[in-house]
């Protein structure tokens, strides 16, 4: 019987240990290593460090590809992407692997040490602008701007560098993208907003350029990233106004005045005194000035004196009208808005006053028919009964300069009369027919 209790205990006891031991090796399951072929190659890895390697692995080529985007300027958040490869971690326990299982997992590690020393050359040439972006220019400052006209933005850019650029309107704009150097259009929009970029294939001077349709406020934003291993310093570029051909490149038309000179030399007259006149001589006179075609204002320098001898400035008010004009020139160029042309004509006038003869004074006209003007020269039908330009006839006027719109007329007469002067009064009269024109320039673009 005994014999029989002690085999019975130990089948139980066999039976307790294989069921334990069955149990012990279903739960070691999770960790029997897994078997995979990398090539001619089998990598043994526990269940558990197979996860990590492959979800590290993952990372690592997410990763690589976000790199390769923000290199290639397809991506902007360079900050954040950063921050994530300095996270990158792998750590693996080789005591138990095999040579082979041990290599695959290093070139793991290698691959995150190498995209953190990429990440770290690229975020040292971005600079410390968080964003990985080198901003050089805006056009607006942020904010939206009113304009009504071409705005250009020149910038230098090294070969593999990014342009960005981020332009919004109102209205629909459009929007040109030049290499400046070459004169060649690279991109061309016409919307309310542009979101682009440009890999920037050759180092040259290139213009962002935005044309309003009448006027529209835009907000403009243009930025760049530096090229991988590019310095972060970039040429400062100058610019210059230089006159050019209708058609060049980057030409603008302007509306500008050119001058065109009346008489040869002036025309000089004498008036007698009334009772003079009566014996010899006459008071009145008329000077006709023909209107330049397209003339739009006619200038004339009156001089009254009662010596007839001429003085240095007879004769020159059209040379000295030209010089003014140069002098008043805007960036080197007779450029002006036509809601300005009076206080330009002003301006010119100002500059060329002639010297006031204080004891000399006349009437002075100004007819824009014939027949009234020679009536008036002959004195036949009295000043007040002829039909004259009252806005620009001037009573007892001494000497000075002025100016007649032309209105149409081809003809515009200046009629003289020493009304009260006991002496004779001798004049000098010079007249310039202002022509509006079209005259275009163009900027010349170079650098440092």
């Amino acid at each position: 019987m005994m014999n029989c209790k002690l085999s019975i205990a130990v089948v139980v006891a066999i039976a307790l240990v294989s069921c334990g031991g069955e149990s012990r090796t279903k739960s070691e399951d999770v960790e029997v290593a897994d078997e995979v072929n990398v090539g001619d190659t089998v990598i043994s890895l526990s269940e558990r460090e197979m996860l990590l390697y492959e979800s590290t692995a993952v990372k690592v080529a997410d990763a690589e590809a976000t790199l390769e985007a923000i290199e290639a300027g397809e991506t902007t958040n360079a900050a954040k992407v950063f921050s994530d490869i300095r996270k990158l971690q792998y750590h693996y326990n080789d005591a138990s692997m095999n040579s082979a299982t041990r290599e695959h997992c290093e070139a793991l590690a290698e691959r995150i040490a190498a995209l953190k020393e990429r990440a770290k050359m690229l975020s040292v040439n971005a600079g410390s602008n968080p964003t990985g972006i080198k901003t050089v220019s805006r056009l607006s400052s942020g904010k939206a701007q009113l304009i009504s006209e071409c705005e250009r933005q020149p910038l230098y850019l090294e070969a593999g560098d990014m342009l960005f650029y981020t332009i919004e309107s109102d209205e629909s704009i459009a929007v040109n993208i030049y290499n400046a150097d070459k004169q060649t259009r690279l991109k061309h929009y016409a919307s309310t907003s542009v979101n682009d970029s440009l890999k920037i294939d050759y180092s040259a001077i290139y213009l962002v350029e935005v044309i309003p349709q009448g006027k529209a406020y835009v907000k403009s934003n243009i930025s760049f990233r530096n090229g991988v291993g590019a310095s972060t310093y970039r040429s400062k570029v100058m610019t210059e106004q230089v006159a050019c051909k209708k058609g060049d490149f980057g030409a603008m038309g302007v509306e500008a005045i050119k001058m065109s000179n009346i008489f040869e030399e002036p025309r000089k007259f004498t008036l007698r005194g009334q009772i003079k006149a009566a014996f010899s001589g006459a008071a009145r006179a008329i000077v006709a000035i023909p209107v330049p075609a397209g003339a739009s204002n006619i200038l004339y320098s009156l001089r009254i004196s009662t010596s007839e001898q001429p003085i240095n400035s007879d004769g020159e008010f059209y040379e000295n009208l030209g010089h003014s004009y140069r002098r008043i020139d805007v960036l080197s160029l007779p450029v002006y808005e036509s809601t300005r042309r009076s206080g330009l004509i002003d301006m010119l006038l100002d500059d060329n006053r002639p010297i006031r003869e204080e004891d000399a004074y006349c009437n002075l006209y100004v007819f824009r028919n014939q027949s009234e003007a020679k009536s008036f020269q002959d004195g036949d039908v009295a000043i007040s009964n002829l039909n004259y330009d009252v806005t620009y006839s001037t009573l007892g006027t001494q000497s000075c300069n002025g100016s007649i719109p032309t209105n149409g007329s081809k003809t515009i007469y200046l009629g003289f009369e020493n009304e009260r002067m006991r002496y004779a009064n001798y004049l000098w009269v010079e007249a310039v027919g202002v022509v509006t024109t079209t005259e275009y320039y163009t900027t010349k673009y170079s650098i440092q």
